[in-house]
């Protein structure tokens, strides 16, 4: 288990993982914004605010705990500026549905059944090259919404971002998604991750494999105010 979680973590540093080089933004030039979206009704306060700062393991409730259902996956990447810089000491939350496509949150009424090994929500704090990685599964379809995972980003001295991120592979459901079309072609590319079997040790071209997606999170200017959700 100690070993599983060095090259887990250590993965979430590998270039070779991160994605930072894409053919449709490059090297070179400043990026955009990542775009902020809603952060609808099920954040989960209070209880992701006593998760400890490292736990990025949705899978389970914990090392003894059975592993959820659903197809596990990492989803890994940077915190960065418009000019690639890493950004450091950046909290980075996310919260999902489980299978089923239900909530773990009071106000999610639907009558699908919770998932009691999913830990719902996750928390870390990046280093100094910025780099993040959680472990989770693909989040079931909620109701009127395509698949999709929240993030909130909180970085020393810009403002708070909260966004969404959404799976290639179900592109006619995002299609008919109102919150992810209400974005334009490039805002939508960069929340959008499209998943392939990786190693879980980046090292190595041989082992155990993953279902793995990038995220790079720009934040804007410390002035930039678009960045902003508001509460």
């Amino acid at each position: 288990m100690a070993n599983s979680r060095r090259l887990f973590l250590r993965a979430a540093s590998s270039s070779g993982l991160l994605g930072l080089v894409s053919a449709r933004t490059g090297w070179g030039h400043d990026r955009v914004s990542t775009p902020s979206q809603t952060k609808g009704p099920f954040y989960p306060i209070p209880e992701i605010e006593k998760q400890s700062h490292f736990d990025f393991d949705l899978t389970r409730k914990d090392d003894k705990s059975p592993i959820a259902d659903g197809e596990v996956i990492a989803i890994g990447g940077k915190v960065v500026s418009h000019s690639e810089r890493p950004l450091s000491k950046t909290i980075v939350e996310v919260w999902q549905a489980c299978k089923t496509g239900r909530y773990n949150h009071p106000q999610d009424s639907n009558d699908r059944p919770m998932d009691p090994n999913f830990q719902y929500w996750g928390r870390l704090i990046t280093g100094d090259d910025g780099a993040f990685r959680f472990k989770t599964i693909i989040p079931g379809k909620y109701p009127g919404r395509t698949p999709h995972i929240h993030f909130r980003i909180v970085s020393p001295d810009r403002p708070e971002l909260i966004t969404q991120l959404y799976f290639g592979q179900y592109e006619e459901w995002n299609r008919k998604d109102g919150i992810y079309m209400s974005l334009n072609v490039a805002q939508r590319d960069a929340v959008t991750t499209h998943l392939e079997k990786r190693p879980i040790d980046p090292t190595k071209k041989e082992g155990e494999q993953l279902l793995t997606g990038d995220f790079t999170i720009v934040l804007g200017p410390l002035s930039d105010t678009k960045s902003t959700q508001p509460m």
